[in-house]
């Protein structure tokens, strides 16, 4: 499992959730550094299964990590101008695709 956008407060709630279900996964976003720090501030992820990276926000770069994983949650934003990469990312390596926005386009 994928967590596209790791190092925001949803993000966060996120992996916490996933590892009180002992579900091992990757936080990701667009600075690994940044998703650590995020990732050291919750304490329940001690002695988690987890990894974090950091991936470009393009479709190839995307892809290469999503290959072989079953599940992305994206949770980065603006989706607006964030999303669609990791939505073509995800079909293009076949896995399943869930997203926390809320948003809506008004062009």
């Amino acid at each position: 499992m994928v967590i596209y956008g790791a190092s925001g407060y949803t993000g966060k709630l996120t992996a916490w959730k996933l590892a009180e279900r002992g579900i091992p996964f990757i936080a990701a976003g667009r600075s690994q550094a940044r998703v650590a720090e995020a990732m050291e501030k919750v304490a329940e992820l001690r002695g988690h299964d987890y990894m974090c990276v950091g991936v470009a926000n393009e479709k190839e770069a995307l892809t290469d990590l999503f290959k072989g994983r079953k599940v992305v949650i994206n949770i980065v934003g603006p989706f607006m101008q964030l999303g669609r990469p990791v939505v073509e990312a995800c079909l293009t390596a076949g896995c399943h695709y869930f997203d926390t926005t809320g948003e809506t386009d008004l062009d």
